[in-house]
């Protein structure tokens, strides 16, 4: 069972261009398992298909955080069972 949750990036830190794309998919692979991870500039949108029995949402925030999209992103999650 899998889950898609789906980040919506809004302020100032935005995602920029294809390397900052690859920069946010790479990095969220590692988080969610390796399950599918897109990321896009030109909707500021981020989804995840997660595990949730070994990951969850707040762990992916948390690595967009680190990743520098922090207090600015507002988040939006959409299950997708």
């Amino acid at each position: 069972m899998s889950d898609t949750v789906q980040f919506s990036i809004t302020g100032e830190q935005v995602i920029h261009c294809a390397s900052c794309e690859a920069r946010i998919e790479r990095a969220l692979r590692r988080v969610a398992g390796g399950q599918d991870v897109r990321a896009s500039a030109d909707t500021q949108q981020v989804a995840v298909t997660i595990d949730p029995t070994h990951v969850t949402p707040e762990q992916v925030q948390a690595k967009l955080t680190a990743l520098g999209y922090d207090e600015l992103m507002e988040v939006i999650y959409k299950y997708v069972r």
